[in-house]
């Protein structure tokens, strides 16, 4: 599997394209009859990206060509960045204590994340999301510097404990990269250990 593959599937009539991928985790895009792609015709709008485990998605497709990931693709989408990051059960927003937050420094200050904004997405008491807030720093981020931004925009609109915390990439608003602030296991159920 590589970036740009394009797929048939079993799930889907229409060729579906790899944006980004691994070991658990699938996003794609899809070809519409007006031969226009879903994300890469519309760089202007909000987007959460398609996704589905690698997995599935690997037992019910089978690889048509390839076409290579334009350079605005590229900077839009953002394969590089990580699906998910920041992941652990040993603390909850809304319940981080001193010794929890050296200890999370010790595991995430030295994990550098490779871009210097980004957009974090909370989610509400009810699990919806809510606005997304832009993280701007002028040097590559750490993760434990995102970690403790996410803890007072995750706070400011939910104040029920979480079941560990963790982020996940939905897509791209603004042309920045967007990331879920959410808990241990992601949403879609698709990371599950």
């Amino acid at each position: 599997m590589k970036l740009g593959d394009i797929y048939k599937t079993e799930f889907d009539e229409r060729p579906l394209r790899i944006i980004g991928f691994d070991d658990y985790e699938v996003f794609y895009d899809c070809l519409w009859s007006e031969n226009n792609w879903t994300f890469s015709n519309n760089f202007g709008v909000k987007t959460i990206f398609y996704r589905m485990s690698t997995e599935i998605f690997k037992t019910k497709s089978e690889l048509i060509e390839n076409l290579s990931l334009t350079e605005k693709e590229s900077q839009y989408f953002r394969p590089d960045l990580p699906m998910r990051f920041g992941r652990t059960k040993n603390v909850s927003w809304n319940s981080f204590h001193s010794d929890e937050i050296k200890n999370l420094k010790s595991d995430f200050e030295n994990r550098k994340f490779n871009a210097t904004k980004i957009v974090l997405v909370p989610y509400g008491p009810k699990g919806g999301f809510k606005k997304g807030e832009i993280l701007e720093f002028k040097s590559e981020l750490s993760e434990f510097d995102i970690i403790l931004r996410a803890k007072e925009i995750q706070e400011s609109v939910n104040d029920q404990k979480s079941n560990g915390i963790g982020f996940y990439r939905l897509g791209y608003e603004k042309g920045l990269p967007t990331y879920a602030i959410g808990e241990y296991f992601d949403r879609a159920g698709i990371i599950k250990k």
